[in-house]
C-alpha cells in the first residue's frame, strides 16, 4: 500500500478515501433506481456524480504519488449495500438516508484529519478541496424528513 514517497498515514487515507468514494457511488446507484422519493432518487444522480468525479481526482493525486488504490468498496460497504438490497419502498428511501449521514459523517471526519494532518501536501490540499462536498452531502440529507 505504501509509496516510496508518501507517509504510511497518507497513504492510508488515500485507500480509505477511494473505497468510501467507490462505496457511496455503488450504494447509490441502487438508490438511484430503488428510491421511490423524487428527491432521494436526485441525490443518488448527484451522489454517482460526485464521489465518481472526487475519485477521478483522488486516483490521479495517487498515480502521481507512486500509489495504487482500491476501486471497489470495503467489505463492510459490501455487507451494507447488500443488506440495502432487501428493503423497497420508504423503507429503503429511510435507510438509504441514514447511510448517508453515517458514512459522511465518518468521511467529514477522515477528511478534515488528512486535511490537518497529512505530511504529503497534495494530500492535504485535496482533503480540503473535497470536505466542502462532503459537508454539504450531511447537510442535505439531514434536510429531509425522516
Amino acid at each position: 500500500m505504501q509509496s516510496a514517497g508518501l507517509a504510511q498515514e497518507d497513504a492510508a487515507f488515500l485507500q480509505k478515501a477511494a473505497q468510501a468514494n467507490a462505496a457511496e457511488a455503488k450504494i447509490s446507484q441502487s438508490a438511484q433506481t430503488r428510491a421511490v422519493d423524487p428527491t432521494v432518487k436526485a441525490f443518488a444522480d448527484r451522489m454517482v456524480e460526485d464521489h465518481t468525479a472526487s475519485n477521478r481526482k483522488l486516483e490521479a493525486l495517487a498515480k502521481r504519488k507512486g500509489l495504487s488504490v482500491a476501486t471497489e468498496p470495503d467489505s463492510e460497504h459490501v455487507m451494507r449495500i447488500g443488506s440495502l438490497q432487501n428493503l423497497e419502498g420508504p423503507a429503503f428511501d429511510r435507510a438509504y438516508a441514514e447511510l448517508m449521514i453515517e458514512d459522511h459523517r465518518a468521511l467529514v471526519q477522515l477528511y478534515e484529519a488528512a486535511a490537518r494532518d497529512a505530511h504529503d501536501a497534495d494530500v492535504s490540499r485535496f482533503a480540503r478541496k473535497t470536505l466542502p462536498m462532503l459537508r454539504e452531502h450531511v447537510r442535505t440529507v439531514q434536510a429531509w424528513p425522516h
